[in-house]
């Protein structure tokens, strides 16, 4: 199978391209600086370009049987960027695959548990209810999938809860918080949550990809055990060798805390890791999902239970250098 793929440098993506390649598949990645393809997989192909050459009506790609787009912005300085990185760059991709001479015979697209927005407090989300996001991030992503849908070709949109794995940057913090024997919540009932290993994920991806039915297929991605964040703090904790002190933050001060941050943000630039989406996203009760569908229709069985991923991901991040011993 020929895998077209953007985003291939991120931390999901840099899996993906190992297990595609290992299984045989031919893979070419989409790459702003080509020499970062150091970072991918031995047999990757490059082709230079970003997301804006899917703007351009003479771009071309090369022939390939599917089209994985997990390029896309999880934090932003500027809301706008939610908008114009996570929706209208899908339009314009979706635009280019239409106008090709070959189109792919799929897309897949990487939505988000967020874009779902919290779930209801007596069950998981399913495929079958209706979008409720609560941050620009998650708007972006569920408008997205309004353009996904209505492809002129079959697409499959992936919605992802937390992923764990080595050299994941987005959940580091919290395996250095867990090393220093301390981790947060908000205070009250303790949030229940949806999670998924990355070698799950990247299992998940190919079976879709490998999917040759017409229309448009959504699917949530998370292990058929979801967790609180009390459990999810032991397991890390675990996997570090550390007694993790978990401490509730009352609600209006983490608000607070994000206030000041975002301040000092628009003076001093940092990677703000507190700003008003991730504060609407730990003060939720809950975002759960079912994977439940998932698993029905194409056989998809994680492997991974939650004290095997962190274990995992302490590993990788451990080799890379990024978590001391």
């Amino acid at each position: 199978m020929r895998l077209f793929i953007t985003g291939a440098t991120g931390f999901i993506g840099r899996h993906l391209c190992r297990e595609a390649i290992a299984r045989g598949h031919t893979v070419t990645a989409l790459l702003r600086t080509p020499s970062k393809a150091s970072v991918l997989a031995p047999g990757v192909d490059v082709l230079q370009g970003d997301l804006s050459s899917f703007a351009n009506p003479d771009f071309a790609l090369p022939e390939c049987d599917v089209v994985i787009h997990l390029a896309g912005v999880v934090t932003a300085a500027d809301p706008a960027d939610y908008a114009r990185i996570n929706l209208h760059a899908v339009e314009d991709l979706v635009a280019c695959l239409t106008r090709q001479a070959t189109p792919p015979r799929r897309l897949l697209f990487a939505s988000s548990l967020a874009a779902a927005g919290p779930s209801p407090a007596d069950r998981p989300w399913t495929e079958a209810d209706t979008p409720a996001p609560i941050d620009p991030y998650g708007d972006a992503k569920a408008r997205a999938e309004v353009v996904v849908r209505a492809a002129p070709f079959p697409t499959t949109i992936f919605r992802p809860p937390m992923v764990f794995g080595p050299e994941d940057e987005a959940t580091l913090t919290l395996f250095q918080a867990a090393r220093a024997g301390v981790g947060m919540r908000a205070a009250g009932p303790p949030q229940r949550l949806s999670w998924v290993d990355v070698r799950d994920l990247v299992d998940a991806l190919l079976r879709m990809a490998d999917d040759t039915r017409p229309g448009s297929q959504t699917y949530f991605t998370s292990h058929p055990d979801d967790t609180d964040i009390h459990a999810l703090w032991g397991a890390i904790g675990h996997a570090v060798g550390r007694r993790v002190w978990v401490v509730p933050v009352p609600k209006w001060v983490l608000r607070a805390a994000s206030g000041v941050a975002t301040a000092a943000a628009s003076v001093v630039p940092f990677h703000n890791q507190l700003d008003d989406k991730q504060v609407r996203q730990i003060t939720a009760p809950a975002f759960v999902c079912s994977s439940a569908r998932l698993r029905a229709e194409l056989g998809w069985a994680p492997q991974y239970a939650i004290d095997k991923a962190m274990v995992h991901a302490v590993q990788g991040y451990r080799a890379a250098g990024m978590l001391p011993a």
